[in-house]
């Protein structure tokens, strides 16, 4: 059962601030041992049936939004606080809906909040607000946001991923952050990511101000050695035996991978 006290208070934090929440599944790969830093906590507190809900109030209200009933504005924001992935994206729409530049940066959270809770489309509400450049977030509301895509581009979401690699290379709304494009590439090869896991290998290889040391790129390499594509795992093996062996240097790397 959802603990309702638990989302309370994450929607006392809508000023910005980030949620902690319980690890992620960890990757099965002895490698992704060697890296780090480690995983971002991500909240995994969702609502999955009507019953999770901890009272019947709730319960009711949830079943009049499914069945497509009107609920007033203040019983969808205690749903969404209550950990329900729907009315967190429904409450969040109807925010933005209000057109008040004032409640776009609490439509963020709630949008972060839905995709938390498993609506993967809230993902690309959230990107979407992040992108605008004719919005304004606050510093500890952007730490929040960039904290929530983090833990979804670990998760697994793919356009989470992207839009962080594309903010940080951009420097809109975060900054210029390289250092945090090593560090979401790593935290998504502790995942289980083979693609990043090779892009990072790679990238660290040709780039000698990557501070990454051979056996983290051997424990990279072994990663994406476990991709589906077979291309990248003969890639990935070809490049492990090349740095055990000392003979690959960051002028070789594009050579030993074509």
């Amino acid at each position: 059962m959802a603990d309702i006290r638990f989302w309370a208070a994450a929607a006392a934090l809508l000023a910005g601030g980030a949620q902690a929440a319980p690890l992620g599944p960890l990757p099965s790969h002895d490698a992704a041992a060697l890296l780090s830093p480690p995983l971002v906590r991500v909240l995994d507190d969702r609502v999955r049936h009507t019953t999770d809900l901890p009272t019947a109030e709730l319960r009711l209200l949830r079943r009049r939004m499914l069945n497509d009933q009107w609920i007033s504005f203040q019983d969808m924001r205690r749903l969404a606080d209550a950990g329900d992935g729907l009315a967190a994206f429904e409450y969040a729409e109807r925010l933005l809906h209000m057109d008040d530049p004032d409640l776009v940066g609490p439509a963020a959270f709630y949008y972060a909040t839905a995709a938390y809770a498993g609506r993967d489309y809230a993902v690309w509400k959230l990107v979407d607000l992040l992108g605008r450049r004719d919005l304004e977030f606050s510093d500890r509301r952007l730490d929040h946001l960039e904290n929530a895509l983090r833990s979804l581009a670990v998760r697994g979401s793919e356009r989470a991923e992207a839009a962080l690699l594309d903010f940080y290379e951009s420097g809109h709304p975060f900054g210029r952050r390289p250092d945090r494009v090593a560090t979401l590439l790593t935290e998504m090869a502790e995942a289980g990511d083979t693609d990043a896991a090779m892009r990072l290998a790679k990238e660290a290889l040709s780039d000698r101000d990557y501070d990454i040391g051979q056996d983290r790129l051997v424990a990279l390499l072994e990663i994406a050695m476990t991709s589906e594509e077979l291309g990248t795992r003969a890639a990935a093996a070809a490049l492990r035996d090349q740095v055990r062996a000392g003979t690959i240097g960051p002028d070789q790397t594009a050579e030993a991978t074509q």
